[in-house]
């Protein structure tokens, strides 16, 4: 993950803590991760004029379901 000084955190912690704080964990894996692939991606070049672009790996058990479960019930 890239720097993002002025949060003094890297990047996708920076934007992964925003929106569990916002969302208050009521958010679905899915729309997390479209949220961080957007804002991480854009972010990232206009901070630190380099890509940088998160992706979502799911165990093949799982890829189906995953993206409708909740981070906080």
């Amino acid at each position: 993950s890239l720097a993002y000084k002025e949060a003094k955190h890297g990047m996708f912690t920076y934007h992964l803590l925003k929106k569990l704080k916002e969302t208050k964990g009521d958010i679905s894996y899915k729309e997390l991760a479209v949220y961080l692939n957007e804002q991480v991606g854009m972010k990232s070049v206009l901070v630190n004029n380099k890509e940088q672009t998160p992706q979502t790996i799911a165990s093949p058990e799982v890829q189906d379901r995953w993206g409708v479960w909740k981070i906080r019930e």
